[in-house]
């Protein structure tokens, strides 16, 4: 039996098109389970990420889903379920104010925007999807946090996304106690990962990395997603309720 494995398991991973739910959803797949994959306007690097799952033998589903609207998650966790049992879902799509068309955008609808997609947005889709597993008898929800977000980082990003990621990693605390015994609700909060705002990063932020981070370097997508390998599988088993830092070590 390899470490982690999650062979006979279907994994849904939300924003597997690109960055670190791709990686995810890649791993899912190595780790021997069948993947759904989802985008919201990236087919075309969800179907590729969709090649790459089946190249490692496993059945793997294309859906598109807006997490921050009521009946796009609807029919999402609908057709989810329609293909078999689900066993575990990965909550982690959220809006790009980075690198996307939002990043110009004023502080108040960038505020409004996380908070449909990634609190509303993963709350709900966690709350749907946990009665789902609570009826089953079993099931996984891993969500996505930040580690500064409790530490706190100035300007205007550090400060949305202290407000926002906070609320994610509250909530995966409190839906575990909601969902136990049969269920395990866990939060994964990284560090500096290298995806694509890190690629065009100046040479200060390239710096700063480095100097917050212990073991100097960026984290990579994969880093995340060998942590949600683990928390996914058996050899989790006993762990609900946990925020766990993949960060290289970086503290405040």
């Amino acid at each position: 039996m390899s470490f982690a494995e999650l062979i006979g398991k279907r994994i849904v991973v939300t924003g597997s098109s690109s960055g670190i739910g791709r990686a995810i959803a890649l791993e899912c797949a190595r780790a021997g389970a069948d993947v759904v994959v989802s985008y919201r306007d990236s087919k075309d690097q969800a179907e590729a990420t969709a090649v790459e799952v089946r190249q490692s033998g496993r059945e793997v589903h294309v859906l598109a889903v807006d997490v921050s609207d009521p009946l796009s998650r609807s029919q999402f966790e609908e057709q989810c379920f329609s293909f078999g049992r689900i066993d575990g879902i990965v909550n982690n799509a959220g809006a790009d104010l980075l690198t996307g068309d939002m990043k110009e955008a004023d502080f108040a609808t960038k505020l409004r925007t996380l908070l449909d997609v990634d609190v509303a947005g993963t709350i709900e889709m966690s709350r749907a999807f946990g009665r789902r597993f609570h009826e089953q008898g079993h099931g996984c929800i891993l969500n996505i946090g930040w580690d500064q977000s409790d530490r706190g980082m100035a300007g205007d990003s550090g400060e949305l996304f202290s407000a926002t990621k906070n609320a994610v990693m509250g909530f995966t605390r409190s839906l575990s106690l909601s969902l136990a015994p049969g269920v395990r609700v866990n939060c994964i909060a990284p560090g500096w990962i290298k995806t694509a705002w890190g690629d065009g990063a100046s040479d200060y932020w390239q710096q700063r990395v480095l100097d917050e981070t212990p073991l100097q370097r960026w984290g990579l997508p994969q880093d995340i997603a060998n942590m949600a390998r683990f928390l996914l599988s058996k050899d989790a088993a006993y762990i609900t309720g946990q925020v766990i830092n993949v960060n290289g070590g970086a503290v405040r």
